[in-house]
């Protein structure tokens, strides 16, 4: 008979990480257990943020008058449907808070769905991405040079071989951020340069990279970051070929499609999206977790109380309080803010593992974190006056002749979220006579890419940048002054995954398990297994339920037999 579940559960982070584990540990754990949420910051949800904004212009071609409110995120947006087991919990998670009606579906026909942008910035031109099989066989423009036969080539390129590879032969490739590593993993840089060429490299895979990890290519680890890829090599020699035939294993695919079947019609109808969104944006996703939380009488959220210290009162050596549950007994923690202490039975640490204070743990502090500035930006014209139909558009790394010379991209610009076409409103906000766009600055510019560009004092420094570049790529927007600007600097917000981080986190959850912290300690959120807000979900809700059945989790069990 498995052992009760803990008494006392504390989850550190309310982000939505933190805040969604606390969700479904009161839904799962008993009655008798309590569970305090305690947040550093005086407001929840972490990096998501959605906010209406009111905003009145002149109609340029009726002379009218216009006002309204605008809904701008400075965080995430979107949310895939597909692609994790995440997927399906994120979906499960609002069915349970009764969002469904929520929900704005993107499907595969929408122009968001369909283009996609790379920069060139040696014209200030936008390159649209292939879209289709079709679309390959044209010309293309010199961003995608030689995309075509670096596909038709992958599937006849040798595999590496992980007992011969030189750790040199690794990392000749990889930027003075991350140090070297002994050959079973690689930065995504040095895969694509060896899968797909240099061209592919340099520009596609550096700027996914850019769009989702806001980090370099030659610093994040492929297999970390992009697991389908590297297992895509090791299982059938080639990515192309996985693709096709998939990496999961029969009983991965059966669970993930029990789980689809379980979602019912959603699960099916989510098959036409390739995206969606909350209307509101998803800070409504946040507000109803929250007013779903502060309902339930088990549950304490503390605000503006960064932990300090955490003592695990290790009974070997000192004199520990302990509580009785079900007639055994159990030790209890103490958590100290910078004003208060809390006991608890077990903790969860929905942190940046950085930010977690527990010096004992290894590999807590490896991987950096990169800052990003965002810029959201309310132009007083109709999307197809400003941009393309479509998403968006990514910048890639500059070359190195290029950072030697200044550079073409001078204010080190990430990527521009189209998000008035990205994200469309229904019905469109301000009758459709505006434009909203986010841009992205920062990142490897800041930390990794040489020269280094000194990090900004003031978020509002970077308005001035994010016009200048727009106007650079949309030459009548000089004519046209944005009536919304509003600049935010997120300092350490997204993991670098260095090369190795798998080996780090079998280190990490062994020695959870077998000291002190065993059955104490359990770590959530974008530090350990993915930055995607389906991820984050999935990881709590593991914990949650894993917990709630007396199981002794680390969170990280997934790494446990890493090889």
């Amino acid at each position: 008979m498995p052992p009760p579940p803990p008494s006392h559960i504390t989850v550190l982070g309310a982000g939505l990480t933190g805040l969604s584990t606390a969700f479904h540990l009161s839904r799962h754990l008993p009655r008798t257990s309590k569970i305090n949420l305690i947040e550093g910051s005086s407001r929840l949800g972490g990096w998501i943020d959605s906010r209406d904004h009111l905003v009145g212009f002149k109609d340029p071609s009726s002379g009218e008058m216009r006002e309204g409110k605008v809904v701008l995120e400075t965080g995430p947006r979107s949310i895939r449907p597909r692609g994790s087991r995440g997927a399906a919990s994120m979906l499960r998670m609002l069915r349970d808070l009764d969002l469904l009606d929520s929900i704005v579906p993107i499907p595969f026909s929408h122009p968001s769905a369909q283009n996609r942008f790379l920069l060139d910035t040696s014209s200030s031109s936008l390159t649209a991405l292939p879209s289709s099989p079709l679309s390959l066989i044209r010309t293309q423009p010199p961003l995608l040079k030689g995309l075509l036969s670096s596909i038709a080539s992958e599937p006849f390129k040798s595999k590496r071989n992980l007992q011969t590879t030189s750790a040199q032969d690794v990392n000749e490739k990889m930027s003075p951020l991350s140090e070297p590593y002994d050959g079973r993993d690689e930065s995504v840089d040095s895969f694509f340069r060896r899968r797909f060429g240099p061209d592919i490299a340099d520009n596609l895979a550096s700027a996914m990279v850019h769009g989702i990890y806001a980090a370099s290519s030659r610093d994040l680890s492929v297999r970390a970051a992009f697991p389908s890829l590297w297992d895509s090599e090791r299982r059938y020699g080639s990515v192309v070929a996985g693709m096709f035939l998939g990496t999961k294993s029969r009983s991965e695919r059966e669970d993930e499609k029990r789980e689809w079947r379980e979602l019912g019609e959603l699960g099916e109808e989510r098959e036409k999206w390739s995206l969606y969104g909350l209307r509101g944006g998803l800070g409504s996703l946040i507000s109803r977790l929250k007013d779903f939380v502060v309902k339930d009488d088990r549950v304490e959220i503390i605000l503006d109380e960064m932990v300090r210290k955490i003592d695990h009162h290790d009974s070997t050596r000192t004199k520990s309080k302990k509580i009785t549950v079900d007639g055994k007994e159990r030790e209890m923690m103490t958590i100290h803010t910078g004003s208060r202490s809390f006991e608890t039975s077990h903790l969860i640490s929905a942190l940046p593992s950085s930010r977690l204070p527990i010096a004992s743990l290894p590999n807590l502090t490896y991987n950096p974190s990169t800052s990003v500035g965002v810029i959201n930006l309310v132009y007083p014209l109709p999307p197809s006056e400003v941009h393309p139909a479509g998403f968006g558009y990514l910048v890639p790394r500059p070359s190195i002749d290029e950072t030697n010379k200044g550079g073409r991209n001078p204010s080190g610009v990430l990527g521009c979220i189209f998000d008035s076409t990205a994200l469309p409103s229904d019905p469109p906000e301000l009758g459709g006579k505006i434009t909203k766009l986010t841009m992205m600055i920062g990142g490897p510019y800041w930390s990794s890419y040489h020269p280094v560009q000194p990090l900004p004092s003031n978020a509002d420094d970077l308005i001035p940048q994010a016009i200048e570049h727009l106007e650079a790529v949309f030459p009548h927007l000089k004519c046209v002054r944005p009536i919304l600007k509003i600049a935010n600097l997120h300092t350490n917000c997204i993991p670098t995954y260095l090369p190795g981080h798998g080996d780090r986190l079998r280190e990490l959850h062994a020695a959870i398990e077998s000291g002190p912290w065993g059955g104490k300690l359990s770590l959530v959120g974008n530090s350990y297994g993915g930055v995607g807000v389906n991820d984050c979900v999935y990881h709590g809700e593991l914990v949650a339920k894993g917990l709630a059945q007396g199981n002794r989790l680390t969170g990280l069990e997934k790494w446990a037999n890493w090889d």
